[in-house]
């Protein structure tokens, strides 16, 4: 049987996106004050997600926790309970859960879901996709590891996926991988409903 055709939705293409929620000094990246003021302000949400040390999905941009709480350590080495009583920089949030994050907005705004798997994809994905399931709304997911969506195409391809790509200089990588993944190699396997590309990388 094919695979449903997922298209990209309209939000997706040409509504502003807050990246990571609308955020300043004093609402942090990836807070729960920043996605507040997001979907109060009426914009769409970006944010970025892991799995925590016990399985748990936490709405963080880093693989370590230094920049944004002053801890050492990793996000997937720490277990929730430890992640959501860190602060956020000098502010009074706390590293939010992605259900903490899916009740605040309750709906009100969509949700783009940036996965940041480890090595092996599958945990982190199915995660995302049981909290997705006890909240209704409008969501799609994203990542830069092509066999993440590679995951969400066979086992949730009712959600619209989308790759992310670059030049990946900065990435410890074989040369091999960073051209696969430059340009789009695994394309045909993942078959993305919208690419998002690194403005600074594009040819021209």
């Amino acid at each position: 049987m094919p695979w449903p055709r997922v298209v990209a939705p309209d939000w997706v293409r040409y509504r502003p996106i807050a990246h990571r929620g609308l955020h300043d000094a004093e609402r942090p990246e990836n807070s729960l004050a920043a996605f507040e003021a997001a979907a109060q302000a009426g914009h769409p949400i970006e944010l970025d997600v892991h799995r925590s040390a016990d399985g748990e999905v936490v709405v963080f941009h880093d693989e370590t926790l230094q920049r944004m709480t002053g801890h050492p350590g990793a996000v997937a080495q720490t277990p929730l309970a430890t992640l959501t009583g860190l602060r956020l920089g000098d502010s009074d949030e706390r590293i939010p859960s992605l259900h903490q994050v899916l009740e605040r907005v309750a709906g009100r705004v969509p949700v783009l879901v940036e996965l940041k798997p480890p090595e092996r994809a599958g945990p982190l994905e199915q995660a995302v996709c049981d909290v997705l399931a006890r909240w209704p709304g409008d969501y799609a997911v994203q990542s830069f590891d092509p066999y993440s969506m590679i995951w969400m195409r066979r086992h949730a391809p009712h959600l619209p996926r989308g790759m992310l790509s670059g030049d990946f200089h900065d990435e410890d990588l074989p040369l091999h991988q960073r051209l696969a993944l430059r340009n789009l190699a695994l394309a045909p396997w993942v078959r993305p409903a919208f690419v998002g590309y690194e403005l600074w990388s594009l040819p021209y």
